[in-house]
This record gives C-alpha cells, sequence and structure tokens, in this order.
C-alpha cells in the first residue's frame, strides 16, 4: 500500500505537472521540471512521451 503524502513542489512544478495532464504527449515544460516530477514518482516517460502516474494524478487533486 502506498501512503501519499504531499511531496513539495514549486507553483512552477505544479503548473508543469498540469501541462503534462492536459497536454501530453507534448507538453512544453522546462527539464528540469520534468527530472523532478519523475524523480517524485509522478510522471513516467514512456515512447508516446510523458505521462502523468496515478500518484501524479492524486497530488493534483490534493491541491484543489
Amino acid at each position: 500500500m502506498t501512503v501519499h503524502a504531499p511531496k513539495l513542489l514549486t507553483p512552477e512544478e505544479f503548473a508543469s505537472l498540469i501541462e503534462i495532464a492536459i497536454t501530453s504527449p507534448t507538453p512544453v515544460v522546462p527539464a528540469p521540471h520534468l527530472a523532478k516530477l519523475m524523480s517524485l514518482g509522478y510522471v513516467i516517460v514512456t515512447s508516446k512521451g510523458p505521462l502523468v502516474t496515478g500518484d501524479g494524478l492524486i497530488r493534483i487533486t490534493e491541491s484543489e
């Protein structure tokens, strides 16, 4: 079982997470943001481009 705890993102990084969620497979986000989102498990990169994971979607909904 995964325990979900909010991980700190800057407002810009959070905006990048949302950008990936709504414009995948061709989002335009800074490379450092993508790297951090991947390291936190919020985004994975597939052959079709970056995709928001279940944890990433939970992070988005926790912030609403």
